[in-house]
């Protein structure tokens, strides 16, 4: 015969066990993400890099992109598209190198956990951004390159300061199991010592088209 009182203290343990596991982002059975004000938004940068496994770094002095975020609440990852990103040409490397990057969108930006804080104290939401795609082409004297990067790169999003628009889209390596481009496709005898992966790195100022940054959370 099975002991009641057994059971019930393996069901309450099995229960610890799955609240133990659950990701830090999930409240609650209807739990969302939220994102205020839905719609466009832009994002400039001031110096962007591109740097692969060799060590070799493209910078660029400025950047820009724009998309939207269609609808609130969503159940996620996605939360929003970027539908144009651009990078100011020329940009500089390695070896007296300039090049220019064209990109292909749309590129996805999601959002995997949140957690009170972050730059401005008023919370982060840890996610990445994907289905990355762009063609580098350049010359040095070593002569003209072409490549393609693809992949997803690891992104926070810093909300603004109550009302403000300071939100920040901070892109850079994770310090653990950091996402990497491919680089792939290349051509030219500049290519030599491209490397086979690649980083990113850039910080995006966000701003809805109202003028303010908007708000990211989870609850």
């Amino acid at each position: 015969m099975f002991n009641k009182a057994r059971i019930l203290t393996a069901a309450g343990a099995a229960a610890a066990a799955v609240a133990l596991a659950a990701p830090s982002a999930v409240a609650g059975p209807t739990a969302a993400w939220t994102v205020t004000p839905t719609g466009n938004f832009s994002g400039t940068a001031g110096v962007t890099t591109l740097t692969d496994n060799i060590g070799n770094a493209i910078k660029c002095t400025t950047a820009s992109a724009s998309g939207n975020a269609p609808t609130s609440p969503t159940a996620g990852p996605q939360l929003a598209s970027i539908t144009a990103a651009a990078f100011n040409a020329p940009c500089t490397g390695p070896f007296s190198s300039t090049w220019t990057i064209t990109t292909t969108m749309p590129w996805k930006l999601n959002g995997t956990s949140y957690a009170a804080g972050g730059t401005n104290g008023t919370g982060v939401t840890t996610g990445n951004i994907s289905t990355i795609g762009a063609t580098v082409t350049g010359t040095s004297v070593l002569g003209a390159c072409t490549f393609k990067v693809a992949g997803s790169v690891n992104a926070k999003y810093n909300n603004p300061s109550t009302g403000g628009a300071n939100g920040t889209l901070d892109v850079a390596p994770a310090a653990t199991s950091p996402l990497l481009l491919t680089i792939s496709s290349k051509v030219g005898p500049g290519c030599g010592i491209v490397g086979s992966t690649a980083t990113f790195k850039g910080v995006y100022t966000i701003k809805h088209t109202s003028g303010v940054s908007p708000v990211i959370k989870y609850s």
